[in-house]
Formats: C-alpha cells, sequence, structure tokens
C-alpha cells in the first residue's frame, strides 16, 4: 500500500530571466574597451582594414560571449538546484493526487436499521434527530417459518437492489459476505436466497471479521484492467443470548468500476480511502492537501478513541473543512463493528439527497480510516511540470562554441602565417573539439551533480 507522504512545500522558482539582456550588456562593454584599446595599438603606418574589425569586435565578441556563457553555468545551476526540488516535491504531490483520486462507484445499497430513512432524520432534513438511548436497538423480524432468521434479513436487505443486480450491466457481480457470530453456512442462506431473486453471484467470500476500509483499497487494485462488479453485504445483528447496547444494522453495498447511470440518478464516487492511520497529525495534513474532494460537508464517524477524535476534529478546524460532523455512537448507542459500513450507506445518502461531498472516518483498534464520497471525480491537474530554460550543460555548449571558434580566428588573425595561422587544417579541427568537450563536459557534470544534489537533500518524512 502507498505511504501518504509529502515532501516539504518548495516555493515556487523565481523564473526572470535577464539571461539575454546581461549578454548584450557585458559584450558591448567588451567591445567599446577592446576597440579602445586596439585603437591605441594601431600601427600609424597601416590603413584600417577588416582585420580591425575582427581584432578588435569579431573576436572580443566571441571571446565575451564564451566567457559569459561559462559563468552563466554556476547561475544556471543554482536555478536547476531550485527548479528539480520544485519538480520533485510537486510530482510527489501530483503522483499521491493521482493515487487518491482512484474510485469505484456505488452503483447501488441499502439498509436496515430500527429506524426510518436514518440519514435525513441525522441530517435534520426530515423527523428528528435520533439519539441514544431513545433509539430503537432491534430492528423487527417476520414470522416466516420456511426461511432462516439469515434468509429473512437478506431478503429484506437485497430487495431494493434486485432490479439493479439483474441489469446486464451488473448481473455478473461477485459477493463478500460478513454476519455478526456467523460462520460460512451464511454463505448458503445467501446463495439460496439469490436463487428466489433470480439473482447470481459469480462467488461468495465470507469475511471472518467486519473488514475495514483497507478492503476498498484492495478492490480498486483489483479493479484495473476489466469490468469490476462487487456487493457487499454487512450484517451486524445482536447475538441471541447478548444484550448489546448497540443498534442493530445491516447494510448492502454494490460497487463498480463499470457504471452505467439511468434517468434522474446521481453517481455516488467511493474514493481510495486512507486506512490504518495510527499518526493522525502528520498524515491528516497530507490526505486534506491532496484533496481527494474539494470541500466536504459532512463528516460521519464512529469507534473513534480520544486520542484519535481530537486530533482529526483539530485538523479539520485549522483547514475550515467539515462544520457538520456527526458521530453515530451519540444517535444509535454503543458502537459496533457494522457502523463503519452503515455510515458509508449514510454519506452515500446524503450524496444523493445533494448535500455536498462526504468524509466518513471510523476506527478500530486505534487504527483509524478515513475515505470521502462526492458525486464528483477529483479534477486532476494536467500542466506540465517541465519548464523551459537553460540548463548547465548548454551553457557549456554555447561556451564551447564561442570559445572554439575565438580561438580559431585568433590564431588567423594576429598570425601572419595564413588563414590557420602554424597549425594544420587537422590540428585546428582538433583543437576547436577540445575546448567544444571540455567546456560540455564541465556544464554536463555540474547539471548532473545539482539534480544529484538536489535529489539527496529534499527532506522525506
Amino acid at each position: 500500500m502507498r505511504k501518504w507522504w509529502l515532501f516539504e512545500k518548495q516555493e515556487e522558482p523565481d523564473r526572470t530571466d535577464y539571461s539575454a539582456l546581461q549578454a548584450v550588456i557585458f559584450t558591448l562593454i567588451v567591445i567599446v574597451i577592446c576597440v579602445a584599446i586596439r585603437a591605441v595599438t594601431w600601427p600609424g603606418d597601416k590603413h584600417v582594414d577588416i582585420s580591425f574589425i575582427g581584432q578588435a569586435v569579431f573576436i572580443p565578441m566571441l571571446c565575451a560571449l564564451g566567457l559569459f556563457f561559462f559563468l552563466m553555468i554556476a547561475a544556471s545551476a543554482e536555478r536547476l538546484y531550485t527548479e528539480s526540488q520544485w519538480e520533485i516535491a510537486k510530482s510527489q504531490e501530483n503522483a499521491l493526487k493521482t493515487y487518491a483520486s482512484n474510485s469505484l462507484t456505488l452503483a447501488g445499497w441499502a439498509l436496515l436499521t430500527p429506524l426510518e430513512e436514518p440519514a435525513l432524520n441525522m441530517l435534520k432534513l426530515e423527523g428528528e434527530f435520533p439519539l441514544a438511548p431513545k433509539t430503537p436497538l432491534n430492528i423487527p423480524r417476520d414470522d416466516v417459518f420456511e426461511f432462516t432468521p439469515n434468509e429473512q434479513l437478506f431478503n429484506r436487505l437485497l430487495a431494493p437492489l434486485t432490479e439493479k443486480l439483474k441489469t446486464s450491466h451488473y448481473k455478473s457481480f461477485e459477493s463478500a459476505l460478513w454476519v455478526r457470530g456467523g460462520d460460512e453456512s451464511c454463505c448458503d442462506d445467501l446463495r439460496r436466497t439469490f436463487q428466489r431473486l433470480g439473482l447470481t453471484s459469480h462467488n461468495i467470500e465470507y469475511l471472518p471479521e467486519c473488514p475495514g476500509y483497507s478492503l476498498i483499497n484492495d478492490w480498486i487494485d483489483k479493479a484495473r484492467g476489466y469490468v469490476f462488479n462487487q456487493l457487499l453485504i454487512i450484517v451486524d445483528m445482536h447475538d441471541e443470548e447478548g444484550d448489546s447496547k448497540a443498534m442493530e444494522n445491516a447494510t448492502a453495498l454494490l460497487l463498480t468500476n463499470d457504471y452505467w447511470k439511468t434517468e434522474a440518478e446521481k453517481p455516488v464516487y467511493l474514493f481510495r480511502p486512507i486506512s490504518g492511520i495510527t499518526d493522525i497529525e502528520e498524515t491528516l495534513p497530507v490526505y486534506l492537501q491532496v484533496k481527494p474532494v474539494n470541500t466536504p460537508k459532512t463528516l460521519w464517524y464512529t469507534g473513534l478513541s480520544k486520542v484519535e477524535k481530537y486530533p482529526l476534529m483539530q485538523g479539520l478546524d485549522e483547514a475550515k473543512l467539515v462544520a457538520n460532523r456527526l458521530e453515530l455512537e451519540t444517535s444509535f448507542g454503543d458502537k459496533s463493528a457494522g457502523y463503519r459500513w452503515l455510515a458509508l450507506a449514510l454519506a452515500a445518502e446524503a450524496v444523493k439527497y445533494a448535500q455536498g461531498d462526504q468524509l466518513i472516518a471510523a476506527s478500530d483498534s486505534n487504527r483509524l480510516d478515513i475515505t470521502p464520497l462526492s458525486s464528483r471525480l477529483t479534477a486532476l491537474s494536467t500542466e506540465s511540470l517541465y519548464v523551459e530554460y537553460t540548463r548547465p550543460w548548454q551553457y557549456g555548449g554555447y561556451a564551447g562554441l564561442m570559445i572554439a571558434f575565438a580561438a580559431l580566428f585568433g590564431v588567423s588573425m594576429f598570425n601572419d602565417a595564413g588563414p590557420s595561422g602554424e597549425l594544420s587544417h587537422g590540428m585546428a579541427l582538433f583543437m576547436m573539439i577540445a575546448i567544444i568537450v571540455i567546456c560540455l563536459s564541465i556544464g554536463i557534470f555540474i547539471s548532473v551533480h545539482t539534480q544529484n544534489k538536489a535529489y539527496e537533500q529534499m527532506k522525506r518524512p
């Protein structure tokens, strides 16, 4: 599983580029000085000819540009260092944003509780806000003796999803089941229920423990490359002999990566959770910075201990997010394993009723899971991080060219032995190539060294 961390925020580099203007000014100053010197040293009995221009203007211009480009290697290396660190940090942030934006679609969901419309009640849209211990704890049973208790529950829970599961888009689905106090024999009850409802599941997996949101991570990874339809059923009922103060609940969720929208239906996207958090103060700011959803409106949370709850709330306060916060235990009684999936269904109801993006937090054994829901997919930046500017190796190449031509023309113009002076054509070519290679090698070495240094000095958490 990917680690949720970011490099320290880097300031965007200063991209003001004055190198062309600086080169012109520097070159003009050198030319003026060289023209003055050559005018004073020019033989009095010799007419001013083209060689004066070459010696006083052309060669000094090449030398000045060569020196300027060589000096610019250091300035470019400084910019390369800051640009590299900014790009490294930004690349890691973009990669984490892309990872966080991975999602499945909640194509359908159903829930059973002793309350009618618990989501609308908790959101204060309809009815009274439920408060324990006044909340009824037990789901009414039907006295139907031809079905087992589990089959009766499955019939009621899956009835709202039956028509959707029969459609061609979702009829090829797999199932995962957890029943409190149950075992793999519960799969037989579910299989018989599917047969009565006219449904077929390719595979029914029994989960020995109520899963956390890390299961969603596994399914998001599994769903890459092929059509994925997964039905999750969580049945959290009281033991027959137990005396529980938690509310009974059952939840069914249909997750897919091949969502087909029907008329007047709003998609609900379930984004990649961050699971198993033990260092909330360090991890939460990273999660909020990558923004799987921009402005979650409501937080649904369950099972949080004090050492988790208060840092979470403080982090959300500092980010000025999620003013509406709903604790399931406040409404439904003592915490229970199935609440984390009930919270997911309640949050999906909130999205369905246009209550904005939702955030769900659930904890078990002081390991916090957080996942967001939204009716909109995350908009990722497509802007390239590549910045066009002259690198040190390029300045090295430019400097080598200028100095090489200055050396060649200098030998030619200040030597009376001919166009190539006392050098053979082969030796002149070798001299030029050697100068270019040396300057270019210096630029390449500084470029590589600077980038390596930028990587090494980035502080990874």
